[in-house]
């Protein structure tokens, strides 16, 4: 690949990052590069560039300490669907959420570092590791609006990698990565008149972009050309938030209430919000087998430590009526992700991948927030030396809750696609 061409889509990806990206979806973990997405996101053993984001000591083993990838991913939501089902608020009702795409940039550089040895490598990623969006259609008329109409967290980081690669079979790396991210979400209030429920104010909570510190490790064994293993482990990174909300005022057609109302209430104002998120940490482990120079095969396991993710509190300091909670009550959970690769004797490589990720959340917590599922993604890949394209689609497991803890039941059911392209120099 040309310089020219690296320093086009190097531009690209950094113009995308200053746009920002646009998620639709529960918790998910993007994969790190094209050519991950092609095997599933199985990416533990890899060596490659996009390796920052997946185990550090991946870059160690690369046949050329200096490389660079750098690329985008485009994703959204074909659909999402919610059937209310009894007993509770959503009975009889149906919804179905906005269905934005999603445009997510990724950037990988490793370097040799000789001050430190010969076989070092130090290497730096840009890249997302969560994303959740969630968009009702029609708040008005929304069965669960009172509960949540529109909630988002976004998390990007940057990660700095030292490995080493202290054998011909044996790769050692570790990271820090600095997390930045915020955390969204809107809600509609009421007031009771004569015993009767009425809507008064549109709440959103917006938090500042804030910043905390992780780390990884990992390591790779590869005894020989044919098998890789790997295993690496991300931290938690808990993060505290500080930030704004504000209540806007809805006529309910009763100019008396609605005065009463208003002097009750601090509407159209800037009120200081607080709030925290834990992000789990996950540990992976990982193999690649190649049987023949035409042949790969790949596999991944990850355990999620979600279980300290308990909710989301936001507590509006001097106006504590309006202080929210969103419960999650999530559990630790597995995935896996598999896939083949096909090499043709002139070079070009066909990968084909699937992953199963459980969701972490009970049917308790199910609901606006976050109406998350386990999912299934089906893969397919194309790579040359220098580029690798992806595309994937996934199908959310059909979710009947009927326990919800705020009684909003119902019927969940959706899919999604992506597609990946990165470039490699």
């Amino acid at each position: 690949m040309t310089d020219r061409r690296a320093g086009r889509l190097l531009c690209a990806a950094v113009l995308f990052t200053v746009a920002g990206p646009l998620h639709a979806g529960a918790f998910e973990f993007p994969w790190p590069s094209a050519r991950a997405a092609g095997l599933g996101g199985a990416c533990v053993a890899a060596i490659d560039p996009s390796a920052i984001a997946c185990n550090p000591a991946g870059i160690a083993m690369l046949p050329k300490k200096k490389g660079m990838s750098a690329g985008l991913a485009v994703s959204g939501f074909n659909e999402s669907l919610y059937q209310g089902l009894p007993p509770g608020i959503g009975s009889g009702t149906a919804a179905e959420q906005k269905t934005p795409m999603s445009i997510t940039p990724h950037l990988y550089a490793a370097l040799p570092f000789p001050l430190i040895g010969r076989n070092t490598v130090i290497g730096a990623g840009l890249s997302y590791p969560y994303r959740m969006h969630t968009e009702w259609k029609d708040p008005d008329q929304f069965a669960g609006r009172f509960l949540a109409s529109e909630s988002e967290v976004e998390a990007f980081d940057l990660t700095t990698v030292w490995s080493t690669r202290f054998s011909p079979a044996l790769g050692i790396g570790a990271a820090v990565i600095y997390r930045s991210s915020s955390v969204t979400a809107s809600r509609r209030i009421a007031a009771t008149r004569a015993g009767v429920q009425k809507e008064v104010g549109s709440l959103s909570m917006k938090s500042d972009v804030e910043r905390a510190l992780g780390w990884s490790v990992g390591i790779i064994l590869q005894p020989s050309a044919a098998l890789s293993a790997g295993a690496a482990y991300h931290s938690a990174i808990n993060t505290e938030y500080t930030g704004e909300g504000r209540l806007t005022q809805i006529s309910t057609g009763d100019a008396q209430f609605d005065q009463l109302i208003k002097a009750s209430l601090p509407f159209d104002q800037d009120l200081p919000v607080t709030t925290s998120l834990q992000f789990p940490s996950q540990t992976t482990f990982g193999a690649a087998w190649s049987p023949s120079k035409r042949w790969m095969f790949v596999l991944d396991a990850s355990r999620t430590q979600w279980a300290k993710t308990s909710g989301i509190d936001v507590v509006f300091a001097g106006n504590h009526t309006l202080d929210t909670r969103y419960p999650l009550s999530f559990e630790d959970t597995w995935a896996y992700r598999t896939g083949l690769r096909f090499r043709f004797p002139t070079g070009p490589q066909l990968r084909f991948g699937y992953a199963l990720d459980k969701s972490p959340q009970p049917d308790a917590t199910v609901g606006p927030f976050l109406p998350d599922a386990d999912r299934t993604t089906l893969t397919a890949g194309f790579g040359l030396d220098w580029l690798d394209l992806a595309v994937g689609w996934t199908t959310y497991k059909q979710r009947i809750v009927t326990t919800n803890a705020e009684q909003f039941n119902g019927n969940y059911r959706a899919n999604s696609w992506i597609a990946m392209l990165t470039v490699t120099k």
